[in-house]
């Protein structure tokens, strides 16, 4: 029988009744209980995760040094910038600022003073410190959430309450305070997920956010979570893998034009972009859709049946049939 040289199709199959739904509900079935089995024999322990509630029982100090920063305008969401609200702290380019503001959050109002309001319909003794912040203006607002930011650095926590030295805070230890309240109580956490606007639906943007910044950076440190750690590979709990598949990505950060640049992630995510798009699109790209052929990498997988093509080859020029 005559054979060509670069015939690689294989055209004698052998056909044999298969029940296909029993081998697919079988196969189901197997792996279903070997992930059961495996999932309970080696899962990886859940790590406590960061809660407003944990956060605030732990660390009062630190939980009012957020709320205050929320109230005067440099907490991290407070003066981050697109997509939250027109701050500038964390504008990393024009592209940024053309995306505009698709979640608007203005912190002061979304993460306090709405969660305290909620709260002065259960508790009225916290209204008039609340309508004495509301009422002043802007500029007073700042001096005195200024002044209690500075005065925490000095703060400790006493029977309950946050304690600083003595100065023109206005009604922000008291706001700061009740705050604090809430939040080791785990109502601040139901009060930032409650859309005020309708009543059945709930949204978890500020519950995520609240925490942005110093808390999340100081829980993700001690891990080696941190991006210029290759965070992102690690896991949560030591001696088990993580998201290794990651690397990728994690390594175009390090590369020093995206690192040092201020649009870190506009550049990391269209370098990884590029290269889906070259990939995707390889069978259409002259040149480059004749690499896996080059490479012959496919000969390799397939080495048994390129072995058997070759050798019946030289069986037949040796026996001189062509």
């Amino acid at each position: 029988m005559a054979t060509r040289a670069n015939d690689d199709m294989v055209h004698d199959y052998q056909y044999v009744p298969e029940d296909f739904m029993k081998h697919l509900l079988g196969t189901l079935g197997v792996i279903t209980v070997l992930v059961l089995v495996l999932s309970f024999a080696f899962g990886v322990p859940e790590k406590p995760p960061l809660t407003i509630r944990s956060y605030a029982t732990k660390n009062p100090v630190g939980f009012e040094t957020v709320a205050t920063r929320d109230l005067n305008g440099q907490g991290h969401i407070a003066n981050y910038g697109p997509p939250y609200n027109n701050g500038t702290g964390y504008v990393e380019s024009d592209l940024q600022k053309l995306s505009g503001i698709w979640h608007p959050i203005n912190a002061e109002q979304d993460f306090i003073l709405r969660p305290l309001t909620m709260a002065a319909n259960i508790n009225p003794s916290i209204t008039p410190a609340l309508r004495s912040f509301e009422s002043a203006s802007r500029a007073q607002q700042i001096l005195w959430s200024n002044n209690y930011v500075k005065a925490l650095t000095h703060g400790q926590y006493v029977n309950g309450k946050v304690v600083v030295p003595s100065g023109n805070y206005g009604p922000v230890p008291t706001l700061m305070n009740v705050t604090l309240q809430l939040g080791k109580s785990g109502l601040m956490s139901g009060a930032l997920t409650r859309n005020p606007k309708v009543v059945t639906r709930f949204n978890n943007q500020n519950y995520l956010l609240f925490l942005q910044g110093k808390p999340m950076h100081d829980a993700a440190k001690p891990l080696n979570l941190l991006g210029e750690q290759w965070g992102i590979i690690h896991a949560a709990v030591p001696g088990y893998p993580a998201a290794w598949w990651m690397t990728i990505p994690t390594w175009i950060y390090q590369w020093p034009f995206v690192a040092n640049s201020p649009a870190a992630d506009a550049l990391a995510l269209s370098l990884g972009f590029a290269v889906w798009l070259i990939l995707a699109l390889t069978p259409w790209i002259p040149g480059w859709n004749r690499i896996p052929r080059y490479l012959g990498v496919y000969k390799l997988i397939w080495k048994d049946f390129y072995y058997r093509r070759d050798q019946a080859k030289k069986d037949m020029e040796h026996r001189g049939i062509s």
